[in-house]
């Protein structure tokens, strides 16, 4: 998920949009697919929230601290009708989530979730009878799977059309309970696609996702309103083909997941440190000046034939070059 992004809509203590916390109890967690955790907490009471909608989850008690810090960012995979609150994601090694794997049954997160979404939010409108079609990459799945059951417990006509496009079916959330889904729904159209190369156990579609597979189940591309969740690479493509096949740009709605936040932090991360490094060398060089400085104050004036001088003078010019071939280099890293 875009983490800066949600970080701007929820804003700080005083800013951004108006939002309602709760602390939820942790009741169980397990895997569901390779590198991937179903978090379940219980659901407070009168809690009401929409499907596919996102909460900010912060670590109260974090076992582990990093640069990233104790909040993060998620989806419900969870439907409005289910009894718990239900994560599922990637693990990763950071500290968010090693302290989130750490938690016992019973401790305590809280999540902190918008009173109403904002315009272009990546949820379902209830009121609307166009079909939805759902383009998602990996751990993407999670809204979509979340709206989709919703959408069906509420046995609405809308027809949803879901392509998922994982590396194998071993890596793919939820891929069991979807197939189930369509197989019991005719309104859901479930299109399972696998990129991970030669799959032998594997029958369905291969490849990614693109124009070809997408007008192979649906025809043409039907109006409709377009959901797109993945990695960001996978939401550019689907994009650049929604813009090509002439589908209005208002009748796409995205949601970047995944590796973007940690490319982005890590980028922060080496910006900073750069940034640090900039200042502590410039420091250096004005403390070197400074002493040289004092030193032929002491000395008195200038005089080739003084070793002394001609030492300072040597660390002087020295210090000067490397400036000049620190900036020089630093202005080609643009």
């Amino acid at each position: 998920m875009d983490h800066e992004r949600m970080r701007r809509l929820h804003g700080g203590k005083s800013g951004g949009l108006e939002r309602v916390g709760f602390d939820v109890a942790l009741k169980s967690k397990a895997p569901v697919a390779t590198d991937t955790w179903e978090f379940r907490f219980e659901r407070p009471a009168g809690f009401v929230y929409k499907a596919g909608r996102h909460v900010r989850m912060t670590m109260l008690n974090p076992a582990y601290r990093d640069r990233g810090g104790e909040t993060r960012f998620f989806s419900f995979a969870s439907a409005p009708h289910d009894e718990d609150l239900v994560f599922v994601m990637r693990m990763r090694d950071t500290a968010f989530k090693r302290s989130l794997m750490a938690l016992n049954t019973g401790e305590v997160v809280r999540i902190e979730m918008l009173v109403n979404a904002p315009h272009g939010a990546f949820a379902l409108d209830e009121n609307a009878i166009e079909p939805a079609v759902f383009l998602v990459g990996g751990i993407g799945v999670v809204p979509a799977y979340s709206m989709i059951r919703d959408t069906l417990e509420r046995s609405t006509p809308r027809k949803l059309v879901l392509f998922y496009a994982s590396r194998t079916p071993e890596d793919a959330p939820f891929l069991v309970e979807l197939q189930d889904l369509a197989a019991r729904n005719a309104n859901l159209v479930f299109v399972p696609t696998m990129t991970g190369g030669d799959l032998p156990s594997w029958a369905g579609e291969s490849g990614r996702s693109d124009a070809n597979l997408i007008k192979r189940h649906i025809g043409n591309f039907m109006p409709a309103t377009y959901y797109i969740a993945g990695l960001p690479d996978m939401v550019s493509a689907m994009r650049s083909v929604l813009k090509a096949e002439k589908v209005p740009a208002a009748n796409v709605l995205a949601e970047e997941f995944g590796g973007f936040t940690m490319a982005h932090g890590h980028g922060k991360k080496r910006g900073s440190l750069l940034t640090i490094g900039i200042v502590l060398a410039v420091a250096a060089v004005v403390v070197a000046h400074l002493a040289a400085g004092a030193f032929v104050l002491r000395l008195g004036s200038f005089e080739l034939s003084n070793p002394a001088m001609i030492a300072v003078g040597g660390v002087a010019a020295v210090l000067l070059l490397a400036k000049l071939v620190f900036f020089l280099r630093s202005g080609h890293r643009t």
